[in-house]
C-alpha cells in the first residue's frame, strides 16, 4: 500500500471515494465543487478570510483508492488541522496518516503539531444518530465511539477536550414559566431580553472585547455593518444612567445568534455570551430559551450544538429539553522534528 498526493484535478475522485466512506462515518455525500473547497489548493476556502494550505492524499492498494484523508494549515503556522481521514482498516489509516503528514510538512515546513478539532477552516457536514435525520456542520473532533478514536490513542495522540453533541427538535419548544419570572425580575431591574434593534441599541463591540473571542467579534460585528443583519437576541441594560454614558442606547450585555434557518431546516446560531459584569443574573438562560423561541418561529425545525463535557453549559441545554446525541473528543499530536523523508510514502 502506498498514499499519493492529490492533485489540483482530483476533485471528482475525492468526491467518488469520500461519499463511498462517508455513510460508515456519519458524515454527508458531498459534490465535486464541494470536495474541491473543502480539500484542494486552487479553490477557495469555505470560510472566508482565511488563508491556510490545504493538503489531501490518497491511498492506493493494487491501483485502487483504498482511503483518503484530507488537513490544512496556515502559511507558516506550527500547527495544522486534520479534517478527515477515511479508511476501513488500521493498515490504510497509518499509510494515510503518515502520507497526510509528510505532504503538509512539505508544503509547511514549520508545522509541530497537528489538531482534530471543531475550530478548522474546513467544517465537514455530518449526521448525528438518532431517527430524525439531523445533521451538524462541523464534527468537534473525534467520536470516542469510532474505531479511529482507538487507533489515534495507539499512535499516540492526546485528548485535551471532551464535548457533548445536543440535538433538539423544535415544533413543541416553549419557553418554561420559570424563566418567564425572571424575564420579569430582570426587567424590573433594568435589563431585558430581546431582538437587538440597531436604531436604538448599543453595538456588540464592547461586549466582543470584553468575551475576547475573535470569531464571535468577527461575526457580530460583520453582521452589525450589514444592510440587511440577520436577527440576534440580546440582553441589554436599559437603566436610564447606562444610557446616558452610551450614547442614549441600551448597552449590550449579552447575545444569541446571529440566526437563521439553514436550508436543511437546522437552527443556525454563531453562539452565545454573556459580559462578565453580568453573569449569574439567569440571562445565560433567558437567551438561549429565547434563541430557540425565535428560531423556531424563523421555521427551524431543530437545533444542534456541541458543548463541553465537564462544563456547566449543558444544564442550560438538558433544562430545555436537548439530548446528548455524541460524545466527541478533540485530541491533538506533537509531530517528531525531522524532515520529510521519501520512504514514507510505503508501507
Amino acid at each position: 500500500m502506498k498514499y499519493q498526493p492529490a492533485g489540483a484535478s482530483d476533485a471528482h475522485r475525492i468526491a467518488d471515494i469520500y461519499n463511498r466512506m462517508a455513510a460508515a462515518a456519519f458524515l454527508l455525500p458531498i459534490g465535486d465543487a464541494e470536495a474541491g473547497a473543502l480539500f484542494l489548493e486552487g479553490y477557495p476556502l469555505p470560510v472566508p478570510g482565511i488563508s491556510a494550505h490545504k493538503t489531501a492524499v490518497f491511498a492506493e492498494k493494487d491501483g485502487i483508492d483504498a482511503g483518503f484523508a484530507a488537513g490544512n494549515a496556515s502559511v507558516g503556522a506550527q500547527t495544522g488541522y486534520v479534517t478527515v481521514l477515511l479508511a476501513p482498516d488500521d493498515e490504510t489509516r497509518h499509510t494515510l496518516l503518515d502520507g497526510l503528514i509528510a505532504a503538509m510538512r512539505e508544503k509547511n515546513p514549520a508545522l509541530r503539531r497537528l489538531r482534530w478539532v471543531f475550530y478548522n477552516p474546513c467544517l465537514l457536514r455530518w449526521r448525528l444518530p438518532g431517527p430524525e435525520g439531523f445533521s451538524h456542520p462541523g464534527l468537534p473532533g473525534v467520536p470516542e465511539d469510532s474505531t479511529l478514536y482507538g487507533f489515534l490513542l495507539t499512535e499516540g495522540w492526546r485528548v485535551f477536550a471532551r464535548m457533548n453533541v445536543y440535538a433538539r427538535a423544535l415544533a413543541d419548544y416553549r419557553i418554561p414559566d420559570a424563566l418567564r419570572e425572571k424575564i420579569a425580575e430582570n426587567a424590573a431591574a433594568g435589563l431585558s431580553v430581546r431582538l437587538w434593534d440597531p436604531s436604538s441599541d448599543g453595538s456588540f463591540r464592547s461586549l466582543t472585547d470584553a468575551l475576547g473571542s475573535e470569531n464571535w467579534r468577527r461575526t457580530l460585528l460583520a453582521n452589525e455593518a450589514s444592510e440587511d443583519p440577520l436577527p440576534v437576541m440580546i440582553a441589554a441594560d436599559e437603566r436610564e444612567e447606562v444610557r446616558m454614558k452610551n450614547s442614549g442606547r441600551a448597552f449590550v450585555c449579552g447575545f444569541a445568534g446571529p440566526m437563521r434557518r439553514t436550508d436543511d431546516g437546522r437552527g443556525y446560531f454563531a453562539g452565545i455570551g454573556i459580559h462578565p459584569d453580568y453573569r449569574r443574573r439567569g440571562l445565560g438562560s433567558t437567551l438561549f430559551a429565547m434563541l430557540c423561541d425565535g428560531l423556531r418561529t424563523l421555521g427551524a425545525d431543530y437545533m444542534t450544538l456541541f458543548t463541553g463535557a465537564d462544563g456547566a453549559a449543558h444544564r442550560i441545554y438538558e433544562a430545555a429539553g436537548f439530548e446528548a446525541r455524541r460524545a466527541v473528543a478533540a485530541m491533538e499530536c506533537d509531530l517528531v522534528p525531522t524532515d520529510v523523508s521519501e520512504d514514507m510514502k510505503s508501507r
